[in-house]
């Protein structure tokens, strides 16, 4: 049987999907009452885990036992199963947009057979402790991604469960959302010691907030225990650092930090991008709210908000792929027009999802892109292999990119979107779920390829540190750009703590709870 100190066992579980493994031989317990972490990047295993763990994925090997039972006997889950609530991946994933914020709780109320009476009441007290209660009527399809979370965790805690299982709840959501989320469940904790809680997470600086981790890397567990005793063990200042630390020697061996070179002078005399006024509607609906900047040459311009913010319309608005419903833009002087093809080969674009061809190898994805962008024939063989060289892709070229970890695709994006030279890049998202050690190099690239060739980039990022990086950043909000500068010039302009502190005060005063 399980050990009365732990909510959770896994004895010798592995877990293929196909040829790829998600879990390699995991033996694990986890503690009860405790505010567990699953910490990793995406493709580690966190989200098969979770999912054995809540009695959503059938066992292939090993053994798992939660709350005092095996959850390979029907029996156990289906008697133990009520006590066990699990939040999927996603924002929103266990909602259905179009019914209300109420009816979404009241029919996770009805699942678990409570009564009218009970579902209101319980009701009542979760839309008042999320700070939804003013929302009950607003369809869930139209919340925002803090929003979306919050419900969920209403539905989930609807049945007042001993096992709370959140996979990746933050992801996607702005600071402020992601703070208030935490200090929604340490309140629920208060009134309820004895639940467990367990996480999945890719954002290594939430890791403090955990009583316990559990780190992993390649489906397996390379550390456990209390952020301080993993801090200790690998004498580093932060869990990011820590958990490269953590990773075997080999892949250690790959790390080297980034370091900041300072943008060459006298690049800033004509803009590379401007904004002026831009506006784009979907409906009734203004994704995009009279929105104007202006990015130098080779200069590395962050753009930091939530998911719905509008930065992805922003930016598909600066490349052409989107019109404009107001106001407009220009690249390098030139009006950014539809079928401004030669504007157009000037900039490099690289969408937050996986866009390449995955039915083609790695070298057939860059001679095809050499054929669209329509380099030279006597060029082409010369240019891809200077890329398969810079971004270590000779040994993986005849590999099909859906084999291949998130941080070598990311790669192969990057070699694609830079195949023919543009003077600028437009790069959506590009190290979401990658692993540190591979971000790290992904940003040494691009700050190479900023000093030393003069590229301008436009990324948008979740992350703070990635943030730092740049040479200037835009903070935006409900399709508006709150503030527009240098990281540590808004950190002092606000008197703030952090650049995260600095873009939740921004956040909360547009808000209107500063």
């Amino acid at each position: 049987m399980i050990e009365a100190a732990a909510i959770a066992r896994l004895d010798r579980v592995s877990h293929r999907y196909g040829a790829t493994v998600a879990l390699d031989d995991v033996s694990l317990s986890l503690p009860a009452g405790r505010m567990v972490g699953v910490i990793g990047p995406d493709g580690v295993g966190k989200s098969t885990l979770l999912a054995l763990v809540a009695g959503v994925r059938r066992i292939q090997r090993g053994r798992v036992w939660v709350l005092g039972g095996d959850m390979a006997e029907r029996s156990h889950r289906a008697r133990e199963g009520a006590r066990i609530a699990y939040m999927p991946q996603g924002l929103g994933r266990n909602l259905y947009p179009t019914l209300s914020v109420f009816e979404n709780i009241d029919f996770h109320g009805r699942l678990f057979g409570q009564g009218p009476g009970e579902r209101r009441r319980r009701i009542t007290d979760l839309l008042t402790a999320t700070g939804l209660d003013p929302f009950e009527d607003r369809p869930a399809g139209k919340l925002s991604g803090g929003m979306k979370q919050k419900l969920s965790l209403c539905c989930a805690l609807i049945h007042d469960p001993d096992l709370l299982i959140l996979d990746e709840p933050t992801t996607g959501v702005d600071p402020l959302s992601r703070g208030q989320f935490w200090d929604l469940i340490g309140s629920i904790r208060a009134r309820r010691p004895g639940m467990s809680v367990v996480v999945a997470t890719a954002y290594m600086d939430e890791a403090s907030r955990f009583e316990w981790l559990v780190a992993l890397d390649d489906g397996k567990v390379i550390a456990s225990g209390t952020p301080a005793e993993l801090l200790a063990r690998t004498a580093k200042p932060d869990m990011e650092a820590a958990f490269i630390a953590l990773l075997p020697a080999e892949k250690q061996a790959q790390h080297r930090p980034v370091v900041l070179r300072l943008r060459p002078p006298g690049l800033d005399t004509e803009p590379a991008i401007e904004a002026e006024h831009l506006t784009r509607r979907f409906g009734p609906f203004t994704a995009v709210d009279d929105v104007s900047f202006r990015i130098g040459r080779g200069e590395i311009f962050g753009f930091l908000g939530s998911n719905g913010c509008g930065k992805s319309t922003t930016m598909k608005m600066l490349t052409g792929l989107l019109p404009a419903s107001e106001g407009n833009a220009r690249l390098f002087g030139r009006p950014v027009g539809e079928n401004d093809m030669e504007t157009r080969r000037n900039v490099g674009y690289m969408s937050q999802a996986f866009s390449l061809y995955s039915e083609l190898t790695v070298l057939q994805n860059l001679e095809l892109h050499a054929q669209l962008y329509h380099l030279p024939p006597h060029d082409r063989p010369v240019r891809i292999r200077e890329l398969l060289d810079r971004y270590d892709l000779g040994p993986v070229k005849d590999a099909r990119p859906d084999a291949l970890p998130l941080g070598i695709k990311q790669r192969l994006q990057l070699a694609v979107a830079v195949l023919h030279r543009p003077a600028m890049l437009i790069l959506d998202e590009p190290t979401s779920g990658v692993d540190p050690i591979a971000r790290d190099a992904f940003w040494r690239t691009l700050i190479d390829l900023s000093r030393d060739e003069g590229v301008t980039i436009f990324l948008s990022t979740h992350f703070m540190n990635e943030a730092e990086r740049c040479d200037r950043i835009s903070l935006m909000h409900a399709g508006k750009v709150l503030a527009v500068g240098a990281p540590a010039d808004l950190v002092r302009e606000r008197g703030s703590a952090s650049l995260e502190d600095c873009f939740i005060g921004y956040l909360a005063e547009a808000a209107g709870i500063a």
